[in-house]
């Protein structure tokens, strides 16, 4: 039986203010319109790590590795270079989707009660993440002759898709360090 206002008496019903705003949350979390301002700031969060200690050491050695696959086989030859080869690099695109997530999914750490994460928007982060794993793999195999040097790349993508994949994470759970 559904309760509705009528079903109380009129001296029994207390309208009281919410002290903060209220918020309906329906099946698939909370969802907020996109913006820019969002996609800009969360991205650059996500690409601040990149220099910042101790993780500047990590992205010094990617830069000497990709420096060094580079010296040792110049991949852009014309006997070397294939056209499909130029897709490797379509895979930066998952970085950008990532962030497209967090913004969407974002959760103001200052709501109380503060709502659960989207879990569309949670399997669609994971899923761009396994994606770009096995796009990696197929690239570093489909790439004879240039393995190093587009195991360079990836591990260069995956770097910085991991800085923008936690900022994303913190956006989508609401708790942020």
């Amino acid at each position: 039986m559904w309760l509705s206002r009528t079903a109380f008496p009129k001296s029994q019903i207390h309208e009281v203010e919410p002290s903060y705003p209220l918020i309906v949350i329906h099946h698939f979390g909370s969802l907020t319109p996109f913006s820019w301002n969002g996609f800009w700031w969360l991205f650059r969060q996500g690409l601040q790590f990149l220099y910042a200690w101790p993780m500047s050491l990590v992205t010094f050695a990617l830069g000497v590795n990709l420096v060094a696959a580079l010296v040792h086989r110049w991949p852009f030859h014309p006997e070397r270079w294939k056209k499909g080869y130029w897709l490797a690099f379509l895979s930066f695109l998952f970085i950008p989707a990532t962030t497209v997530v967090g913004v969407v999914g974002w959760i103001d750490p200052g709501m109380v009660p503060r709502p659960k994460p989207s879990a569309v928007l949670v399997w669609v982060d994971n899923g761009l993440f396994i994606a770009f794993i096995l796009l990696g793999i197929f690239w570093v195999y489909r790439m004879k002759g240039l393995r190093w040097f587009a195991l360079s790349i990836v591990l260069i993508q995956l770097w910085i898709l991991m800085g923008v994949g936690f900022m994303t994470g913190m956006a989508l759970s609401g708790d942020w360090l």
